[in-house]
This record gives C-alpha cells, structure tokens and sequence, in this order.
C-alpha cells in the first residue's frame, strides 16, 4: 500500500468517526457514575467502570482506559527523561530492568482502589514532559495478594513450551512487601528458500532453509516500600537470567535444482548470561512547600554470544567461520529532584542526575579456510561514559483550561574509548522543552509541544560484531559515533465520546542532526592503503522527520443494541513516518534506515459480561523495511500477523485464554552493487522467504 494510499485510509477513517450521528457523543453529564471529570482534564476511573471487562491485573484495566496508551520512553539519554506516563501510588519505580507494563501485570485488579488520569502539562512531578499521566492507587489491606498467569504454547511442530509469572505483596503499616518470579521460554520454527540471482535476475543457486530458535529467561525481584520518619522510602532489587538458541540447516541446490552442497548454522547468545539491578529512592520535605527526592540505581551483567557456521560444497573443502562475544555492560545514576512550590500558580522543580556508563566489549573470528584468528576493527573496547545533567523547570497554571510546562536540561559528559579503538571526546548539550495544554471541553485536549532532544548512545555500536545468518555481515565498530540531536515540533488533538470511546490524532515535525544511519568503515594499513571496507553505525548529517499517529476506540453498542449486541468495542491505530536523508555514498536523498512508511493495526472485541466470555481478534500489517549499506540496499517485509482469542473469566480458578496466532512471516531482499551502490550496477540479487506455523496459547491467569 502506498503511503498516498495510506494518508487516504487514516483521514477516511477519522471523517468516518467524525459523522458518528449526533446521538452517539455522550454527554459529560450523562457519564457513568463509575467515572468521573473535572473541567481541568483530570478523570478518575471507580474498579466497576471495568468490571465488564473481567480486568485480573492493574495492566488489564490501565489498557483499557479510553484515549490512553502507554509510554515507555523514547531511548533518550538519562534516567528522568526516560520516564514513563504511569505512576504507582503517586510514585516512579526506580528501576529500568523492568518496564512499566511487567510492574502493572503484577498487580491484582482486586487492589486497585481506583485510576486516575491527568491531561495536562505538567500533570506530575515524577513524570515531568508527559502531557499524560495515569495513577494507579491501590487499596490499603494487610492480606497478602497478588497475581499468577500460566501459559502454554505449542504449535504443530513445536511443543509444549511453558511460561509463568506471579507476585505477592504484603502489607504492614506503612510498610509493604513485594516478591515477583517469572519465567518465559519461547520456541519458533521456521521455513522457507533463499534464492542468489545475477544482477539481471536469473537464478543461480536456491537454499532452502529449517530451522529453529528458542528464547529462555527467568528473572525473581523484590521491593520494600516503607516510611523512616516523615520520609518516604523505596528499594528494589533484581536478578535475571537469559539463554538463546538458533539452529539453522540448509540445501543447496543449483537452477537445475541438482543438490550442491550444505550448510549447518548454530547460533548462542545470550549463553546463560546473569544480570542484576539494586535501585531505590528517599523522598522527604526539608523545607516548607518543598519536597526532595533523591533516587539510586545501579546494574551490570555479562552478555554473551558464539555462533559457528559451516559450509560443505560438492568438491570442495569444508569451511567453518565462528565468531564469540563477551560484553560487560554497566550503568550507575543518582539523581536528585526538588519540587518547589511556594509561589501561586506555579510548580518549579530543579535539580541534577549524575550517571556513570561503561562497556568493555571483547570480540573475536575465526576462520578455518585461512586456518588463522581473523581480527576486525574495534574488537576489544573499553568504552567509558561520565555525565552531568543539571535540570529546571516550571508548570505555569494559567487558568482551569490552559497549562505550561517549560524547562531545559543541560548535559555535560565525557566520553572516552580504549583497547582497538582509542578516542576521548567532551560533549555539551542544552536541551530545552516547552508543553502546552488547552482542555477546552472536559472529553477534548489540544497539546502542543517543541522540545530539543539528544538520543541515547549504543555503546555497542563502538564494537564490532558480525551476523553470521546474513553472508557473514560485519557491522564494524565506530569510534567516531555522537549522539543523534533532534529538533520536535508537534501537536496532538483527543477527544472521548461514548463514555468508552475516543480519537486522537497526533502530528510531528523533527529537524535532526548528526543522524545515526549506516556508513562506511574503512581499513587500512601503516602505509594509508585500504586493505578492508565495512559498514557500522555512524551520523551522515542533518535529516528530517515527519510522524502522523491516528488513535481510535470504538464502542459499537449505539449501532448494535437495537439489534441485541452489547459489549463490542473496535479499535483502529495507524501510524506514517516519512523521513529524507542525504546519502552519504550516492549523494542522493533517500529515507532514513529502519524506518517503515506505515504501520496499522485493528483489533475487535466483544465482552459479554453476564457470561463471563470474552472474543476477539486483530490485525497487524507494516510497510517494508530498508538499510543502506554501502554496496548493498536492503528491503525487508514482515507479512500480515492476526490474532484470534476466546476468554473465560468465571474459572474458579482464574480467566482462561485460547489463542490462535497466524505468526507472520517475512520475506527479504538484498540488492548488492559491484564497487558501491553509487555505481547502480547490480551484481547480485538475493530474496529470502520465510514462513512460520500457527501457534497456540492457553493461559490462565487469576489473583490472590
């Protein structure tokens, strides 16, 4: 689908929200009595506005909440700017080994006393840049609670593959407990050709391909959150385990299809890899209209790869090319906010975070054929970050309708690479925000927003590594990489209807520079001559960005009801993000890599309350994929994935779920250039399809 086409279907589909008849838009006066509004964008959702939908954890009910989504971070630099739209108790977690939707899926439905959302800049202290926040608040009981979910997955050439997760709290005073397990183990089997072609297209050897992988990880956490004195404080810790596999065979063939040869891949990593993290905060009042709080984290961990490939050709000698990796990664951040509140009409916040990042990267190839260790750059590196962000802000509140969040970040850091790679680099960054809300009816918001932004470096991307499923690719490491800067201008438009229901529309335009994309790494020798060229991450100058995101839920009881339908609900979300880059090996404008034109998915769902029964199903489709190498492009297309579910809520036990998932599979197409791609002389083609078997789950989930 073209991306015209697209732009069509999204402003189709929002005319056709539009003209919903008259009828159908709920009156705030007629809300539930389960919800309720304010004229300032504040909601505050009662447990029975989701009975009907079974909800077992606060995950359950927080999806649920119309014109809300969740947030997660953009992979910006620091701990506060990573802050996601959802507090627990009026608090952030301390913590970035678990995302805010595990913490949500630990908490019983049966806890929550109740959701409140804010639509308003600055909407809490914690969340600071989020013009939209939830607060889950939970009920005060000394029981122990808490929530489990046990599933199988098997398909017809997988198995039985089993995952569980549970938590409990307990409470005493002000004092609350909290210990989480979870294990999760995935199994994928794949198949399907991989066709090499001259560049005119005629064939000239087919792989054909099975295989299959699997994904092993089990983590066990815990957290106290209790009170010394008029402080509030809160520790968490955890430990987590992760192991993965890729086998992979393949025959060759010839265009006579006459067999020519084989090949056996395997693939590790991480390889019973262990990791840690201890976080926590204190948060007190050391002064009148002031409040301070101070947070900790702390994580490292190894992370681990081998691979081996070998390759047997009628005639000719076995050839094995192995690679190994052994990472060391490690973050510590202390940071520290104080909330100000003295003056009428405005909430300052200022303070700073300090954060210490390191990597040491060891690498290494071998190839039988040469019969000798093969060195690539950058294979062992030491990369060191140290970094200072000094930070203030303020919430001006200019009436019941309007509100201005504006603050700036300054970064001061240091970066500096040894071992293969030496480099020592000083960096200083301001980056200022600016966010406007204007609720100008209790079911409408306008945001609108500009921001600088500075992206979060991959210290990976400093080391070198190789993809052996892809021709042995070596993505080189780059001791010239910066951060990618990123001017934002952007508005967003929500309105709720139907008491359920919502639109929300949301638009952007970036100027950015020092774009991270694929360059060419060269290779030479004492002498300056080039002995090796690569391709690895690096910045190819400015670029421009453009995003268009439409949002809608659906509730269709106005138009079934009078048939005998109650209780569906479908949702529409689209997504468009066009780009335009100069090429840095053809001199041409192209799109930045790894950017699809669009992405859309449907989902419907009809909850029959009374009987306890839930159906449903959705759609998934995405435009192409492509990377820029230099003497390679690259497309990539994942098919259309579609899920079907059937949900039992009045289990004694639990709800159980039955899924069918139509896994989508993916074709990819690489074009490879003789010399570079500037010469737009093609010497080969190679299209690889896979496919994937349905899969099917059964879960049970229930609470405590």
């Amino acid at each position: 689908m073209s991306g015209l086409n697209i732009r069509q279907a999204l402003l189709a589909t929002a005319a056709a929200i539009l003209v919903v008849p008259s009828v159908a838009i709920a009156n705030i006066d007629n809300a539930n009595t389960d919800m309720s509004v304010t004229a300032t964008g504040s909601w505050k959702f009662e447990p029975d506005f989701f009975a009907t939908y079974a909800p077992v954890t606060a995950l359950d009910m927080v999806r649920r909440i119309p014109g809300f989504s969740i947030e997660q971070g953009e992979g910006r630099r620091g701990f506060g700017e990573n802050a996601s739209n959802v507090l627990i108790d009026g608090d952030r977690p301390s913590t970035k080994s678990d995302d805010i939707i595990t913490i949500l899926s630990r908490i019983p439905a049966s806890q929550v006393a109740f959701i409140s959302l804010s639509e308003q800049a600055g909407a809490d202290t914690e969340t600071q840049g989020q013009g939209q926040v939830v607060n889950v608040v939970r009920i005060r009981s000394a029981k122990v609670n808490g929530t489990y979910e046990a599933t199988i997955v098997a398909g017809r050439r997988y198995g039985f593959q089993p995952s569980l997760n549970t938590s409990a709290t307990m409470r005493r005073g002000d004092t609350s407990y909290e210990v989480n397990f979870s294990s999760y183990s995935e199994r994928v089997y794949g198949f399907g050709p991989e066709d090499f072609k001259t560049g005119s297209g005629r064939l000239v050897e087919r792989r054909y391909y099975t295989g299959k992988g699997g994904h092993d990880e089990a983590a066990f956490g815990g957290a106290i959150k209790t009170r010394v004195g008029g402080a509030k404080l809160n520790l968490n810790g955890q430990l987590r385990w992760n192991d993965k596999f890729d086998i992979r065979n393949a025959e060759y063939s010839n265009a006579e299809r006459e067999r020519t040869g084989e090949e056996f891949l395997m693939r590790d990593g991480p390889i019973g890899d262990l990791s840690y993290e201890l976080g926590g905060d204190i948060e007190f009042s050391a002064a009148p209209k002031t409040s301070t709080k101070i947070v900790g984290l702390y994580r490292t961990g190894n992370e681990s790869s081998f691979s081996s490939i070998e390759t047997t050709r009628i005639a000719q000698p076995v050839t094995l090319f192995e690679t190994r990796s052994r990472n060391k990664p490690m973050e510590a951040v202390v940071r520290m906010q104080n909330d100000w509140a003295a003056v009428r009409g405005h909430a300052v916040q200022f303070g700073a975070e300090i954060a210490y990042n390191r990597l040491d990267a060891q690498f290494s190839v071998a190839n039988s054929v040469a019969g000798a260790v093969t060195n690539f750059p950058a294979s062992n590196v030491l990369v060191e970050e140290t970094r200072l962000e000094p930070f203030v802000s303020d919430v001006w509140t200019l009436g019941p309708a309007w509100k201005i969040e504006a603050g700036a970040i300054a970064e001061l850091s240091k970066l500096t690479l040894s071992g293969d790679s030496t480099a020592e680099r000083r960096f200083t960054f301001i980056k200022p925000r600016a966010i406007a809300t204007w609720t100008f009816s209790p079911q409408t918001t306008l945001e609108l927003r500009a921001e600088r932004q500075v992206a979060q470096l991959n210290f990976n991307e400093f080391a070198t590594s190789v993809d052996v499923t892809v021709g042995n690719q070596v993505d080189a490491g780059n001791a010239d990489l910066v951060p990618e800067k990123s001017t934002t201008l952007s508005a967003l438009i929500r309105h709720k209807f139907l008491d359920r229901g919502s639109i929300q529309f949301r638009a952007d335009y970036q100027l950015v520079s020092d774009t991270q994309d694929l360059v060419p790494i060269t290779v030479r020798d004492a002498d300056g001559n080039i002995i090796a060229q690569f391709d690895g991450t690096g910045n190819i100058g400015k670029s421009t960005k453009w995003n268009g995101e439409l949002e809608i839920t659906l509730p269709l009881d106005w138009l079934t009801k009078p048939i005998g339908f109650v209780g569906i609900e479908a949702r529409y979300v689209g997504h468009y993000h066009g780009s335009r880059v100069t090429d840095p090996v053809t001199g041409l404008n192209r799109r930045v890599s790894q950017r699809p034109l669009w992405h859309q998915q449907w989902d419907i769902r009809h909850d029959m309350a009374d009987l306890g029964l839930v159906f449903g199903g959705s759609i998934s489709v995405q435009d192409a994929n492509y990377d820029y190498f230099f003497n390679e492009k690259r497309r990539q297309k994942e098919g259309t994935r579609t899920t079907i579910f059937m949900e039992y809520s009045k289990f004694k036990l639990g709800t159980i779920r039955f899924q069918v998932t139509d896994m989508a599979g993916f074709r990819r197409d690489r074009f490879i250039y003789a010399g570079t791609r500037a010469s737009d002389t093609l010497t080969q083609i190679v299209n690889r399809e896979r496919r994937l078997d349905p899969l099917l789950q059964l879960s049970l989930s229930g609470k405590f």
